[in-house]
């Protein structure tokens, strides 16, 4: 009977280390854990602004600001928006028309001491 002999040579080597391995599984995990924080912070964005677009297609030409921004409120609400208040988007006159300003910073923790940050600084026309 022969037995095989399993020569080591170092060109034959394939495939991937325990440590290459787990290497590539934090990498996989540090991205998930950025996702999971910048997920939410995107939607809630997108959430504003569709807000924001849908009350745009409404009459706001005619609409005071107080009505402007409770109709915002309105659909933040229900929307469950919570980073941002109707009263804290500035809506001012425009040569175009009236325009929503929309400023906010949305903050996440990662984990210890490292943060994420979503800034917001836009100008949304409303007519």
């Amino acid at each position: 009977m022969r037995t095989r002999q399993w020569v080591k040579v170092k060109g034959q080597q394939r495939g991937m280390s325990l440590i290459g391995m787990l290497l590539v599984m934090v990498l996989i995990g540090l991205v998930a854990v950025v996702a999971m924080q910048v997920f939410p912070m995107y939607s809630n964005y997108l959430s504003v602004k569709s807000t924001i677009e849908t009350v745009r297609k409404e009459s706001v030409a005619q609409m005071a600001v107080p009505e402007i921004q409770a109709a915002i409120q309105k659909r933040f609400n229900i929307g469950y928006v919570e980073v941002i208040q109707a009263k804290d988007i500035k809506i001012r006159n425009d040569r175009s028309g009236k325009v929503a300003e929309l400023v906010y910073n949305d903050e996440r923790e990662l984990c210890c001491m490292f943060y994420i940050t979503l800034k917001v600084n836009e100008t949304i026309p409303l007519q």
